[in-house]
């Protein structure tokens, strides 16, 4: 069985694709429409689940509870089921079927697959109905006494939250002493919304096929699925329609190849002039920092805009950054006519004014490629405010990327949560898809689980940045680096996704505790590592 884990970092395989609880859906039902057998799909998907749940077990033999719901999730453990016991496991199956179901035998006339499965299963089935508001003791007991449990009732294909009977189930799970592995997805997790609800599986890990979903590396579905395996099953490429979306795990598969290389006969130019607008006096840490994270990134120049006030203290900072004196939204006007700067980051430390405003405004309208963050997102204080910025936005020549983290996406795309009511906001991904397409430009929605999306559509999810990166000045750090692969000719997208990568992969480098600082020094290690043809 063709596995992998999503903890492994690669640079060399494909990029890993994630499709929707909804377009799994679309691909099963295309390949039965190209003659793919359905039940071969689910017998090599049940036996990955086997594989799986032996990982877990802690001895040999273990003690395996299959829980089952009555669709093709509960299918899939049937065949786990019935694989591990051909292996001398003890193996016991819990199903939960609607009344109506119970009333005939999964044995006799067995029509769907999941039927099939379970006509299959030479064992015993304990059936349960969904309809009773809580389990009977004696199945009860089962949970506590299983070794490993298999949670094969919903996955993905869940379309209401578990009351009752199926709440009290999870509650019992998640309270047992048992490793957990759960199939496709925790059942409670919603595969299409990618929220969880209040009753969700707790796994310890999770086996899922043909591609990971979005739900496995976004919070929560994140910590509720554990350690994360694929399984191939026998679906490929012809059963994806192209007309979807692309939504990828972000690692360098995706954009590695189009890291900025370095030419023998190159000089300092080739690689980008980055313009990066300092704080007053006494805020002018966080600009320093985008600005040295650009040369530490590979930029061949940076310069920083610092008012006259502020000279001596960046001066006394920076090095290799040169520094032009810069008070008014004039002087900034003027600095952007060198047709050497190519990139520009305004918001660290510029306080939120009028005068970050008309910087932004500057920028953009100089056709010089724009990092927006910080405070050049927060000073858009009205509607009429946020409107002037995305008029700006899309009638730039240039693609921008803006980096809020939660206060400043919800500050400046707050219409998107009104949208969808008061229950649910909708996951980190849809709203970032919508807020790149209502700011014309490529969002990087920072958090623990980081979206970056572009206004086509496209979208990638972090899955490498650690607890600690948590830290005063990381973000400050992530605008300079993308202002950086910005300069040096990357693609907006790929530009952004490649800085979250490298950023989040310095402070895994580094561990915990670090400093900001710390992290810049980690960028060109990280870079080293991931080209090394250009060394």
């Amino acid at each position: 069985m063709n596995r992998r884990s999503s903890n492994a970092m690669t640079t060399d395989d494909r990029p890993l694709r994630l499709l929707s609880a909804a377009q799994m859906q679309t691909v099963d039902a295309r390949a039965l429409e190209q003659g793919l057998d359905s039940f071969q799909l689910m017998t090599a998907a049940g036996e990955a689940v086997c594989e799986a749940a032996i990982d877990l077990a802690v001895t040999r033999p273990g003690s395996f509870l299959v829980i089952a719901g009555p669709g093709n999730n509960g299918g899939d453990g049937a065949v786990a089921a019935r694989a591990l016991r051909e292996r001398g496991h003890d193996v016991r199956v819990l199903r939960f079927l609607p009344r109506a179901a119970l009333s005939r035998s999964a044995r006799e006339g067995a029509e769907t697959d999941a039927e099939r499965a379970f006509a299959a299963w030479q064992g015993e089935v304990h059936d349960c109905c969904l309809d009773e508001p809580q389990l009977d003791l004696a199945f009860a007991k089962l949970i506590t006494r299983a070794d490993v449990i298999v949670d094969a009732l919903f996955g993905a294909g869940l379309s209401r939250p578990p009351q009752g009977m199926l709440a009290d189930v999870i509650a019992q799970v998640n309270a047992s002493a048992a490793r957990v592995l759960a199939v496709d997805v925790p059942s409670g997790l919603d595969g299409n919304t990618h929220e969880a609800s209040a009753s969700c599986i707790e796994a310890t890990a999770t086996v899922t096929f043909f591609l990971y979903k979005p739900a496995h590396f976004l919070y929560p579905g994140r910590a509720l699925c554990g350690r994360k395996t694929l399984a191939q099953i026998g679906l490929g490429d012809a059963q994806l329609d192209p007309q979807w979306p692309l939504c990828l795990l972000n690692e360098p598969a995706f954009f590695s190849s189009l890291l900025p290389t370095l030419s023998s006969d190159g000089h300092k130019f080739d690689r980008g002039h980055v313009l990066v607008r300092s704080g007053p006096v006494i805020s002018t840490g966080a600009a320093r920092l985008s600005a040295h994270a650009a040369l530490y990134c590979g930029a061949g120049l940076v310069t920083l805009a610092s008012q006259q006030e502020a000279l001596v203290v960046n001066a006394s900072h920076s090095t290799a950054v040169m520094l032009k004196g810069c008070d008014t939204v004039q002087q900034w006007h003027d600095l952007l006519q060198d047709e050497r700067i190519n990139s520009v980051v305004v918001g660290p430390g510029n306080g939120v004014d009028e005068h970050t405003r008309g910087c932004v405004l500057e920028a953009l309208a100089a056709g010089k490629h724009c990092v927006l963050d910080a405070d050049a997102l927060s000073c858009w204080a009205g509607p009429e405010d946020r409107q002037q910025l995305f008029k700006q936005l899309q009638a730039a020549s240039c693609t921008a990327v803006l980096t809020p983290h939660a206060g400043e996406f919800r500050r400046l795309f707050g219409g998107l949560f009104a949208e969808q009511g008061a229950q649910s906001a909708g996951s980190r991904l849809h709203l970032a898809r919508k807020a790149a397409v209502q700011a014309s430009a490529v969002v990087v929605y920072k958090g623990a689980d980081t979206v970056i999306a572009a206004p086509d559509g496209r979208a990638a999810i972090n899955a490498n940045a650690p607890p600690w990166l948590a830290t005063a000045g990381a973000g400050d750090v992530l605008a300079g680096l993308t202002a950086s692969l910005l300069a040096q000719g990357m693609p907006a997208f790929e530009a952004a996704c490649a800085a979250v990568w490298l950023h989040g992969q310095a402070a895994a480098d580094l561990q915990y505790p670090m400093s900001a600082e710390q992290l810049l020094l980690q960028v060109p290690e990280v870079l080293r590592k991931l080209s090394p043809v250009n060394h």
